[in-house]
C-alpha cells in the first residue's frame, strides 16, 4: 500500500513539473511585435538575383500619422528565404508571412521557371497553401506601392478579386499555391495561372490565363478561351455574359459530361456541355429570333473552344486534367509520356443550349 502511495505521489509531482515546463508562451511574439505580410511579390532583378516585395497592412493606431494603411518593402536575395532573412535586419518587428493572402509572380520570372521560387513555401509552410497565385505583366513596384482603390487592407484586395463571393467571375481563374505546386509534379495536369496587367485606375486588370509547360510560361488563353476552360473543368460559378453581334446572352448554369477512351494508342475525349442561358439584351434595329441567337452563341463557343484546344495541344499542356481519366489505363512508366499523347489526342465537343427569357417583343 505504501509503495503504491509513493508511486502515486511521484507521478503527481512528475505531472506538475511537466505542466510547469510546457505552460506559457515563452517562445512566442505578441501580435503587436509582428509585421503581418499581406502580399508577397517575386521579381527577377537586373543582376540575376531575386527581388522580393512585401506589403504589410498597418493597424489603425499606426495610421494616425500616415496617409497609407500599408507599408511596402523590397529586398534582393539569391532565394526567397535569403531575401526574408535579409529583410529582418531592416525591421523593428518580427516578419510574419503566415497571413499572406496572395503571391504575385513577375512575368519574366515565370518564363524562367517557378519551381525554385515556390519550393520555400511548401518546405517551410510559412506561407498559407491557400494563398492565391497570379502572374503580373507590368510594373510590380507600382502595384505594391499604390493604394487599393476600394480601400481593402493589403492582401485582402487581391484575395477578393478572385473569390466567388466577392469580385470573382467565371473568366477569373482562381489558382491557389497548393494547386500550382502539386501540378508541377503531375504529368497529367499542367498549370493555368491568371495573368494580370497593372491598371491605371485600379491595382490590376485581368488579361487572361498563362499556360505553363512544366514550370515555365509557354502560352496564353484569352478571356473568352478562359471561359470555355471554366465550363469544361466544372469550375464555372455565378454567371457570365457572352457578347454577340446582335444580342447579349447570360450563361447562368452549365453541366459538362466527359467520356474518354483509347483507340490505337490515341486518347479519345468526348465533351458534352449543357448550358442554361437567358437573353439580356438585343438589337432593336437588327432583330433576331431565338434559334438565330442560339446558333450564333453556339458558333462563338465552338470558335473559342477550337482556339483553346489548338493552343494547349500544340504545347502539350493538359491544363484541364484530362490525363487523370487515363491514369489507370497507363503503366507508371508511361505517365511522363502523357503530354505527347495529349498533343495527338482526338478531342470533340458539343454544346446544348437552353435559351430562356425570350418572350419579349423584340424577338419574333
Amino acid at each position: 500500500m505504501r509503495r503504491r502511495r509513493r508511486l502515486g505521489w511521484k507521478l503527481i509531482i512528475l505531472l506538475c513539473l511537466l505542466v510547469l515546463i510546457t505552460a506559457g508562451c515563452w517562445d512566442s511574439k505578441d501580435v503587436d511585435n509582428r509585421l503581418l505580410v499581406g502580399v508577397i511579390g517575386l521579381q527577377k532583378s537586373s543582376d540575376s538575383s531575386l527581388k522580393v516585395w512585401f506589403r504589410f497592412p498597418l493597424p489603425k493606431a499606426t495610421q494616425e500619422n500616415r496617409k497609407n494603411d500599408f507599408f511596402t518593402l523590397s529586398q534582393n536575395g539569391q532565394t526567397v528565404s535569403d531575401a526574408m532573412s535579409k529583410v529582418k535586419y531592416k525591421l523593428p518587428k518580427a516578419l510574419d508571412p503566415s497571413s499572406t493572402r496572395a503571391i504575385l509572380l513577375d512575368e519574366s520570372l515565370a518564363k524562367t521557371g517557378l519551381d525554385p521560387y515556390l519550393e520555400f513555401a511548401i518546405r517551410e509552410r510559412s506561407v498559407p497553401l491557400d494563398a492565391v497565385v497570379a502572374v503580373i505583366r507590368g510594373n510590380m513596384e507600382r502595384i505594391f506601392t499604390s493604394m487599393n482603390p476600394t480601400g481593402e487592407l493589403s492582401g485582402i484586395y487581391t484575395k477578393l478579386y478572385f473569390e466567388n463571393y466577392a469580385g470573382g467571375i467565371p473568366r477569373k481563374n482562381k489558382t491557389m499555391l497548393w494547386e500550382v505546386y502539386s501540378k508541377l509534379y503531375n504529368p497529367f495536369h499542367a498549370n493555368l495561372i491568371p495573368l494580370l496587367t497593372e491598371g491605371k485606375q485600379n491595382s490590376f486588370v485581368l488579361t487572361g490565363n498563362a499556360i505553363f509547360v512544366h514550370d515555365k510560361i509557354k502560352g496564353e488563353l484569352n478571356k473568352d478561351e478562359s471561359l470555355i476552360y471554366e465550363i469544361f473543368t466544372h469550375r464555372f460559378h455565378d454567371s457570365e455574359v457572352e457578347l454577340m453581334s446582335k444580342s447579349d446572352v447570360r450563361i447562368v448554369h452549365n453541366h459538362t459530361r466527359l467520356k474518354t477512351a483509347f483507340k490505337d494508342g490515341k486518347p479519345i475525349i468526348r465533351i458534352d456541355c449543357s448550358l442554361v442561358t437567358t437573353l439580356i439584351d438585343s438589337s432593336r434595329s437588327r432583330k433576331q429570333n431565338a434559334p438565330e441567337v442560339v446558333a450564333e452563341l453556339e458558333a462563338n463557343l465552338n470558335a473559342h473552344a477550337k482556339s483553346m484546344f489548338e493552343k494547349t495541344q500544340r504545347l502539350g499542356a493538359d491544363v484541364f486534367g484530362f490525363g487523370d481519366h487515363f491514369r489507370s489505363r497507363l503503366q507508371p512508366s508511361e505517365y511522363e509520356k502523357w503530354p505527347e499523347m495529349f498533343k495527338r489526342a482526338e478531342i470533340s465537343y458539343k454544346f446544348r443550349i437552353d435559351l430562356r427569357n425570350t418572350g419579349l417583343e423584340f424577338l419574333e
